[in-house]
């Protein structure tokens, strides 16, 4: 059986491909809602909030009347901006996936899962709930 001729392709005419485009963000602009991220490599999940406003007071929680400013919390509680930011902006989530994040470190505190209640901890699966 012999082998049938091949036929000519010309590369040298085909277009040039268009060059990719990516409609990014600008990093130094935090965008104010809700994320996921981890806070490690082998932690579990967070929810991130981003607002502009009154920063609140670290232990009774009330607005204090300072200077607006871009701020971020973790589950609730403050972390710093530039931890978060923009890491968590490719994950995008709504409120309620935030609150259900945040539910979950509750739950770690108060049923004695190191993991889920401090996310700065890796997460061990000799100590994880099984999963069925």
């Amino acid at each position: 059986m012999a082998d049938a001729p091949r036929t000519a392709i010309d590369y040298a005419s085909a277009a040039p491909a268009a060059p990719g485009t990516f409609a990014g963000f600008d990093v130094d602009a935090p965008v104010p809602g809700y994320y996921r991220m981890r806070l490690n490599a082998a932690g579990v999940d967070v929810g991130i909030r981003i607002w502009f406003g009154p920063p609140k007071d670290p232990v009774t929680g009330e607005e204090l009347d300072r200077s607006h400013r871009w701020q971020a919390e973790a589950n609730g509680r403050p972390i710093d901006l530039d931890r978060v930011w923009p890491v968590c902006a490719k994950n995008p989530i709504d409120e309620a996936q935030h609150d259900y994040l945040a539910s979950l470190q509750r739950w770690g505190a108060e049923n004695g899962h190191e993991a889920l209640a401090d996310p700065r901890r890796p997460l061990s699966p000799l100590h994880s709930p099984m999963m069925f």
